[in-house]
């Protein structure tokens, strides 16, 4: 379901939102690799086909680590006049963000982080081109979680030499950790760096500018979140 198209510049930003995880999963990419060759062999066969001029990036954290908030953030500075509301509501399926760009498409499946969804992750692990797992540094309690779950993720063969980038998110929190110590916590130094390409960046998304009188929406983002959105263009490519 397409909820929302803008364009600006020449570049156009798709939103798609679902809740039906698997289904509505191969489905998509059944169709968008039909749209390039048309078989009949089912959706095995049908991922064997390359679609060159799509980056897949899928984003990943536990719940509360901001996801969506960066995500809004990243639209509106890539998308002039793009609003968003505060507090976003929570992701308990996912959404799809579609950038097209001059050389490619550059679709972000941001999957929920609660427990229930995260049995689903590892449905959507094929075809990825880059993974951006996602932390609040300022719960230290969920670290210990969210370490077991990347490297749950990182066992699977179909993740093997995909890039990651981490973001250590709520970097305006009093007690979050640095970018540096998130690294250490998250065990990335045991990585070895010829199966992964590991980045560690920090970002925040608060505190928020006061509206003007009769606005409920933001067109704001974060100088941080340049840098997060430099990242996901640059290393999906």
């Amino acid at each position: 379901m397409v909820g929302n198209v803008t364009r600006c510049g020449g570049r156009k930003t798709v939103f798609l939102v679902g809740c039906a995880c698997v289904g509505a999963y191969v489905a998509y990419r059944y169709w968008r690799k039909r749209e390039l060759k048309s078989i009949d062999e089912g959706f095995e066969e049908v991922s064997k086909i390359d679609d060159s001029n799509e980056r897949r990036v899928l984003l990943l954290g536990l719940d509360g680590a901001g996801k969506t908030s960066v995500m809004n953030q990243v639209i509106a500075a890539t998308v002039t006049g793009t609003s968003y509301s505060v507090p976003p509501p929570s992701t308990n399926g996912f959404a799809v963000f579609k950038f097209q760009t001059g050389s490619y498409t550059l679709n972000i499946w941001e999957i929920g982080g609660a427990d229930g969804t995260r049995n689903y992750w590892s449905n959507f692990l094929q075809d990825t081109d880059l993974l951006v797992f996602m932390v609040d540094a300022a719960d230290t309690n969920k670290l210990s979680l969210a370490v077991s779950e990347l490297k749950q993720l990182l066992g699977d063969p179909r993740m093997d030499t995909v890039p990651i980038l981490v973001i250590a998110n709520k970097q305006d929190s009093p007690n979050a950790l640095r970018p540096d110590q998130v690294k250490e916590a998250l065990d990335l130094h045991s990585i070895p760096p010829n199966k992964h390409k590991v980045v560690v960046i920090g970002c925040q998304t608060r505190p928020l500018p006061d509206l003007p009188p009769g606005l409920t929406t933001y067109t704001w983002h974060h100088p941080s979140i340049e840098a997060v959105r430099k990242k996901l263009f640059t290393m999906a490519a």
